[in-house]
């Protein structure tokens, strides 16, 4: 292998059909796949839901459910990500996602039923297509997206190669197998790390001789751009789907929150205490708007956070070595006069900041602070006067070293009336947010929404037009 890899240094190709048999015959399946009926396959897709909810299908979920314990995902969050999997393929999902109002394929909706020719006018139509091969890259903390991206990619017709984390490839690999789809036998995997020189040269040639067509990441700032450097050598110039690392922020109302304590207390923790705050719409720092001539919060909201974080605490293995850290950051805020609310429960790293006007991270330039993506039940409250003053401070979480990895915000969920959220929907709007959300909605996706921005089914797509006099038949 190390002379192999010896002779690639000297521009001499490597022959992937060596390394992966399914290689060779993916232009054959390109071509079975765009010759299918999408219904067909849509159809099949619905009937995977009936097989979940029977004996059979779940053992398959209680067998991967252990699987995902046993390598360290928390059971609520295993339990909670497996009851959404399952939504995937319910037929009202599967519909809402395909005939879609605010996607492409609305227009093919015909009675319930997907018509792959368009007409629009009397000289213009157009035809669905398959893109055709798709790499889809996962990530380690979850397992949804990806199998989401799987099952989207497959119903529009395309073959799909799976480059996934170690850590649950074997967990993905044993679903798709396990349900009654013929989706296992268009997809493949390489699950290569790398971290590991002869895994990166592989993969490597991977992404430059294979003519991907579309390429769908999930994953941090490091595999973009491993990925954008190294697919920009690829002559086929495929599409790069990037879930770009973002997070999630909550906005609360001042004068909503005083009259709504408990429940905001109640919904809040949740939303930063499941799924470890890993999913890029747990909120990551938190916001206090003042409408009312109230500046000062006094602790009953925050001690009321923190007994309700006990009550749903979730102890990760994981985090006991950024302990030192957490303490360093909590003295820190404490220094620059931030008031910091911990559990009184031994063991129990809760950890809410009060902070008035800004982050009080935010001219700190210490690496050593806990970055979002190592710290679990921490949440940041910043009481602001105003929206103008919320802009600024939202458009510049980028900047401080523990949202340094972050591109903009994904989620904002937000706690307040009706006038309210129309002016964080405007907030939304300048600070270029994907989503804003009531609290019932921080772990799902509504089957119509786009995920940050797209359709997945528009971008495993294209038209074909029809122009003129040519025949639909």
């Amino acid at each position: 292998m190390i002379g192999l890899f010896k002779k690639k240094e000297q521009n001499i190709k490597l022959d992937l059909s060596n390394f992966f048999n399914w290689i060779k015959n993916l232009d054959k399946q390109k071509f079975h796949l765009s010759n299918q009926d999408l219904d067909k396959r849509l159809s099949q897709s619905k009937l995977v839901y009936k097989f979940l909810k029977s004996d059979k299908g779940k053992n398959l979920l209680n067998s991967i459910f252990l699987e995902m314990t046993d390598i360290g995902f928390p059971e609520i969050s295993s339990k909670k990500e497996l009851d959404l999997l399952i939504e995937i393929f319910s037929p009202e999902t599967l519909n809402q996602i395909f005939f879609n109002p605010s996607n492409g394929f609305n227009n093919s909706n015909y009675s319930g039923k997907f018509k792959q020719t368009i007409k629009i006018s009397e000289n213009y139509g157009y035809v669905i297509a398959p893109k055709g091969l798709v790499l889809i890259v996962g990530s380690s903390n979850t397992i949804l997206p990806v199998i989401t991206s799987i099952i989207l990619s497959y119903i529009c017709g395309n073959v799909s190669v799976c480059q996934l984390s170690k850590f649950n490839a074997s967990i993905i690999k044993k679903f798709i197998d396990g349900i009654p789809s013929d989706c296992t036998n268009y997809v493949h995997y390489t699950n290569l790390d790398h971290n590991i020189p002869s895994d990166e040269s592989l993969l490597k040639e991977l992404l430059t001789q294979v003519p991907w067509n579309v390429i769908n990441v999930w994953g941090g700032e490091e595999a973009n751009n491993f990925y954008f450097k190294n697919v920009a050598k690829n002559l086929n110039r495929p599409k790069i789907i990037n879930m770009e690392p973002l997070t999630g922020i909550v906005i609360i109302q001042r004068s909503y929150l005083k009259n709504n304590l408990n429940e905001i207390s109640k919904e809040l923790a949740i939303s930063i205490s499941e799924m470890g705050q890993q999913l890029c719409s747990s909120p990551t720092e938190g916001f206090i708007v003042n409408d009312i001539n109230d500046y000062q919060i006094d602790d009953s909201f925050f001690n009321k956070l923190v007994d309700c974080l006990e009550k749903n605490y979730i102890e990760f293995n994981d985090f006991e070595a950024s302990y030192f850290n957490l303490d360093r950051m909590l003295t820190y805020a404490q220094d620059k006069n931030s008031k910091v609310y911990n559990s009184k429960k031994y063991g129990n790293k809760i950890s809410i900041i009060a902070s008035n006007s800004k982050s009080v991270f935010s001219d700190s330039d210490d690496n050593n602070y806990l970055s979002i993506h190592k710290r679990r039940n921490f949440l940041e409250l910043i009481n602001t006067s105003n929206f103008e003053s919320l802009f600024n401070l939202i458009n510049g979480i980028s900047s401080k070293s523990t949202h340094s990895e972050i591109k903009k915000i994904q989620t904002i969920l937000v706690f307040g009336n009706k006038e309210f959220n129309t002016d964080v929907l405007k907030l939304a709007k300048n600070t270029g947010a994907y989503r804003v959300i009531d609290a019932n909605y921080t772990f799902k996706r509504h089957p119509l929404e786009a995920l940050d921005g797209i359709h997945l089914v528009n971008e495993f797509t294209y038209q074909i037009s029809v122009v003129g006099s040519i025949s639909y038949n």
